[in-house]
């Protein structure tokens, strides 16, 4: 072993010797902390590392080690090793930037596992000795390959050093109250140049569905639940040995007993009144559309039990004397219980809380550089201001659509535009390749 020339035998144990010295930093002083790489240290290490590169490459007639990192006998092992890391860290659940690893080596928190790390920067390095030496002897056949080696270089520095200088905040924006503060994963307080004003939240739900539970709560049937969707134009349907049949509906119902006190209240006292369970049990007169917050759909339906269907699987069952019972079903609000409705044998149909199908905020957003815009911010689709990017993220899930707090995810990464010229690159050279492998010819540097 390293008998010249070298060859893959080589090519690993430097891979392996890097993997030991990761595994005793990691031991020794702990996961490195990407935010040491902050503006503007991350620029200062980008040019060292070139300039490392650049010495290296100057170095090559005088040094077999350094002509040894351009060659594919060093680069398959590193590439091997960053593979099986990279597919490691797929396969794990990855904790949050502000927690610590949960298993004793730290693969739970892999981008700042010593081992990854140093595999990833020897790799790099490998990428950067072969773009420089192909910049050399540049010739225009060897353009898409070089295009690919620029790309990977810029995405694996870019996306490491430029990670120091990302923030990401939480925004918690009330109803007609600007805000220009955000909370980070450390639970620290950031002031922005941007602030959100909410106007109003929004939200789509998905139709209300009926399903049957058991006595302990579970879903029937076990292991395969099955529920109806409560659609506009349905008004009956069957779950299991039960024909339901929706007799009235109520999109925006509110309990009988709890209407009479809505409205006759001073709003500081409304804020604090919820109707209880208790309460929600002596409701007799059951619901009544509602203008006011609140509000939740609620069902009036006549239950048949005993009933032989298709997909009843019940021994017996054309025994079993059929039983008739009617009341009302809701999934209950922020204002008052969900109710339920139970059925001779101990089961219960039930309409869980519904699911929200969209969601969004009307908002103001204002910045520091005078802008003033009008706009929605839905779930799933950002809204772009000055290099910053604002995601809905959640709301006040207790009071639903009537929720008067929007919660914002609010993202600056100032490095994502040269991220994004290197997969651009990685993506052109790529195409440039494929279409030129016919005409390529091997050359050897």
């Amino acid at each position: 072993m390293w008998n010249k020339p070298y060859t893959l035998k080589e090519g690993t144990t430097i891979v392996v010797g890097l993997l030991v010295t990761g595994g005793v930093l990691q031991v020794t002083i702990g996961p490195l902390e990407w935010g040491v790489f902050a503006w503007p240290a991350n620029i200062i290490t980008l040019v060292l590392f070139i300039l490392t590169l650049i010495v290296v490459f100057i170095l090559r007639k005088r040094s077999y080690f350094c002509r040894f990192m351009a060659t594919m006998q060093a680069a398959i092992p590193a590439i091997a090793a960053a593979a099986v890391l990279t597919l490691v860290m797929g396969i794990t659940k990855q904790v949050a930037e502000s927690r610590d690893p949960v298993d004793p080596i730290g693969i739970t928190k892999m981008l700042n596992f010593w081992p990854f790390i140093l595999v990833y920067v020897w790799m790099t390095a490998i990428v950067g000795e072969v773009t420089l030496i192909q910049i050399a002897h540049f010739s225009w056949r060897r353009l898409p390959t070089l295009t690919s080696h620029v790309g990977l270089f810029l995405v694996l520095t870019c996306s490491t050093l430029g990670s120091a200088d990302m923030l990401r905040v939480k925004m918690y924006c009330e109803e007609g109250q600007p805000e220009w503060r955000g909370l980070d994963a450390f639970s620290n307080v950031h002031h922005l140049p941007v602030a959100i004003q909410l106007e109003k939240f929004t939200i789509d739900e998905y139709p209300p569905k009926l399903m049957l539970i058991d006595d302990m709560g579970l879903p029937l049937p076990k292991g395969k639940p099955e529920n109806i969707f409560l659609d506009k134009k349905v008004k009956s349907g069957y779950l299991l040995d039960c024909k339901i049949e929706v007799l009235k509906r109520i999109d925006n119902a509110m309990p009988a007993m709890l209407s009479k006190m809505v409205g006759k209240m001073p709003g500081g006292m409304m804020s604090n009144i919820r109707m209880d369970s208790l309460g929600q049990a002596r409701n007799k007169e059951g619901y009544i559309p509602s203008d006011a917050p609140g509000t939740a759909c609620a069902v009036y339906v006549k239950v048949t039990t005993g009933v032989k269907t298709n997909k009843s699987n019940i021994s017996g069952l054309n025994k079993v004397q059929q039983q008739t019972i009617t009341g009302w079903l809701t999934c209950g609000s922020y204002l008052f219980p969900y109710q339920s409705l139970k059925l001779a044998d101990g089961r219960r149909l039930v309409m869980p809380n519904r699911e929200p199908r969209r969601f969004a905020s009307i908002v103001d957003i204002y910045t520091q550089a005078g802008k003033n815009i009008h706009t929605e911010i839905e779930v799933n689709k950002p809204f772009t201001i000055d290099g910053w990017k604002i995601y809905q993220l959640s709301y006040n899930e207790q009071m639903g659509k009537w929720s008067n707090l929007s919660i914002f995810e609010i993202v600056t990464d100032p490095w994502m535009p040269v991220v994004y010229v290197g997969i651009f690159l990685l993506l052109f050279g790529a195409v440039g390749m494929f279409l030129t492998a016919s005409r390529k010819k091997e050359v050897k540097l």
